[in-house]
């Protein structure tokens, strides 16, 4: 008796075990799918929050077909001329320019995840996302 009571035990761990494994298997897809969009957020929060009202009123950073879909073109829009400073997430690239009333850039093999461009000028900065290649 005491042998077929142990084995129930076993067998409900095991079921325990595969509910958890299920329920990983589905944050992490959740978390996959959602992780640049809850990025971008946090970064603009972030950014909201650490700065000040700057001359940067606008980004947008998406991916181009240029290498396979590993290009990011960064628009980004002022109210003044300033000198914006771009930064990528992912890459790291960073690229420095003059700004009057817009500019773009972009940048070159930054990889198949998706990431945050950061544009920073004197008194402020925004972020935007981009999705992961072939999202």
């Amino acid at each position: 008796m005491k042998s077929h009571h142990s084995q129930e035990q076993g067998q409900g761990l095991v079921e325990y075990a595969l509910i958890l494994v299920l329920v990983a298997i589905v944050v992490m897809g959740i978390l996959t799918i959602l992780g640049p969009q809850v990025g971008e957020v946090y970064s603009r929060v972030t950014v909201a929050l650490s700065s000040g009202d700057g001359p940067i009123t606008g980004i947008t950073a998406e991916r181009t077909g240029h290498g396979a879909g590993n290009d990011v073109t960064v628009q980004v829009t002022v109210s003044e001329d300033t000198t914006v400073t771009i930064k990528d997430s992912q890459s790291g690239q960073t690229r420095t320019m003059s700004c009057s009333s817009s500019c773009h850039h972009t940048f070159t093999g930054v990889g198949h995840s998706g990431g945050t461009v950061t544009a920073t000028a004197e008194g402020g900065g925004m972020s935007s996302g981009y999705g992961a290649q072939g999202s």
